[in-house]
């Protein structure tokens, strides 16, 4: 089945759903394979996993864990 006419039938059945419990599982999964973005090697990056990096690396600037650069110091690693 070719996406457009994939995402039309997806679409209409979700339409028909009056079931709550049945649209929050489908908003849950949509929100789960949200992507945000890309790493550095190229593989995607969920809306969940760019939240949990997030909160992780606050967590360790907050415990003083978290290699930081300043803009001079960032600047001079790529000039050199």
């Amino acid at each position: 089945m070719k996406t457009e006419t994939l995402k039309i039938n997806i679409t209409q059945r979700i339409l028909n759903i009056n079931d709550n419990k049945v649209l929050s599982k489908i908003a849950k999964l949509l929100d789960e394979e949200n992507i945000v973005g890309y790493d550095a090697d190229g593989n995607p990056i969920s809306e969940k996993e760019y939240t949990k990096d997030i909160h992780e690396a606050l967590h360790q600037l907050s415990q003083g864990k978290l290699e930081t650069y300043s803009s001079e110091e960032v600047k001079r690693k790529i000039v050199g």
